[in-house]
């Protein structure tokens, strides 16, 4: 049998060819399709072969990793039907914004690199994006290539460890109010002729963990005095469609949002407080949002409160504090989302049960309530220290 050679002389193995101008070829079948790569070298030839045959034994078709992470992020979302309308616009939105018209968007995923997602992500920062949102960029596109990897399209992920890599040291991180602090808020608004409307607001969601959307759609149907039990079905969002500004309702971010809260006794009487506060001024909604109507809190215009005006109160009261003569301490910047963080944060301080922890919050995954669980805050430290002093010691 007559074995083909190159130029060289060199032995040419099957599939392998050298063409009139001295590149290398080499021709093989995946999938029933014929395929071929070039070289310019035959050491380079060989070295790309290696991995070709690889992909075939593992039953990676390569073929398909052309198409560029625009589309592959296409097809990850449709097929992502277990997303809330307002998440899915969301990410809609940002992929738009910042992906689809990017060197990165339009790249084949088999192309890219994880120095690219790297120079996409610094791209961000740049542009004066904060962690936290190119994070969310990071959850979008990380689960595009795992997808793609399912699919036996791509060996691995380029994206992964680029977020924890990129993480810069002085990354603003979500902050739970002290103990201190959250005194200090609760008395400052309890004495306030103007913000003491808000205080039993401040307490349940303090009281709950309860995220911003589902706390302004709570309706008093939800709220079980005799079992003191407070039902989480549904959410409450206010954004743009078709042009206008409008509420609608929606079911809870993940099915693990879906939950029966018991309420402590600060968050029961902070509701009949609020129950009591809603018949004496007369501000007792009427407003019908898909269906669900009698919103425990609400506007001095019977209507839900907006999550921004929750933000703005929440921003207000800080300002205020802050510039009062009388105060211990001073209060950091303050927000719907640091309200339920602070809530989970307290809860894990006395020591409960993770997974109760994470159920209260609605968390669908339990790495998200250990972050904050294992957060070890200097109050914490202290007082895990203090048990010690229980324990007999001979000096």
């Amino acid at each position: 049998m007559v074995r083909r050679k190159d130029k060289n002389g060199r032995v040419l193995e099957k599939g392998e060819s050298q063409r009139k101008e001295g590149k290398y070829v080499f021709q093989y079948n995946i999938c029933g399709q014929r395929k071929c790569v070039y070289a310019n070298s035959l050491s380079e030839l060989r070295e790309r072969e290696k991995q070709i045959n690889k992909d075939i034994s593992d039953n990676i078709d390569t073929s398909k990793s052309v198409i560029s992470l625009n589309d592959q992020f296409d097809k990850y979302m449709s097929i992502k039907i277990k997303l809330a309308n307002s998440t899915k616009e969301n990410y809609l939105g940002l992929w738009d914004n910042h992906v689809r018209h990017s060197f990165l968007g339009n790249k084949s995923i088999g192309d890219i690199k994880k120095t690219d997602i790297l120079r996409f992500y610094t791209m961000l920062a740049q542009k004066g994006l904060k962690y936290s949102t190119i994070k969310a960029y990071d959850c979008m596109i990380s689960p595009c290539f795992d997808l793609a990897i399912d699919d036996d399209i791509i060996r691995k992920n380029p994206s992964k460890g680029c977020l924890k890599e990129f993480y810069a040291k002085d990354a603003a991180e979500k902050t739970a109010l002290t103990l201190q602090e959250q005194e200090e808020l609760l008395i400052f608004v309890q004495k306030s002729a103007v913000y003491q409307q808000y205080l039993p607001l401040i307490i349940f969601m303090l009281g709950t963990g309860a995220r911003c959307g589902e706390t302004i759609g709570l309706t008093w149907n939800d709220v079980d005095f005799e079992n003191r039990e407070i039902s989480i079905d549904h959410q409450i969002i206010y954004k743009k469609l078709n042009g206008k500004y409008v509420f609608y309702a929606e079911s809870p971010k993940t099915e693990s949002g879906i939950r029966k809260i018991p309420m402590t006794n600060s968050v029961y009487h902070a509701l009949l407080q609020q129950k009591k506060q809603q018949f004496q001024t007369g501000t007792r909604t009427k407003v019908v949002i898909d269906g669900y109507a009698d919103f425990v809190f609400s506007t001095k215009n019977n209507n839900p409160m907006m999550p921004g005006a929750v933000n703005s109160v929440l921003k207000n009261i800080v300002n205020k504090h802050n510039i009062s003569a009388d105060i211990k301490c001073k209060l950091p910047h303050l927000s719907a989302h640091i309200l339920r963080h602070t809530a989970c944060t307290r809860m894990a301080e006395v020591g409960m049960d993770v997974k109760v922890l994470q159920y209260i919050m609605g968390h669908s995954r339990i790495s998200v309530t250990m972050e904050v669980y294992n957060h070890i805050s200097p109050e914490r430290n202290r007082k895990e220290i203090d048990k010690l002093e229980k324990i007999s010691m001979i000096v």
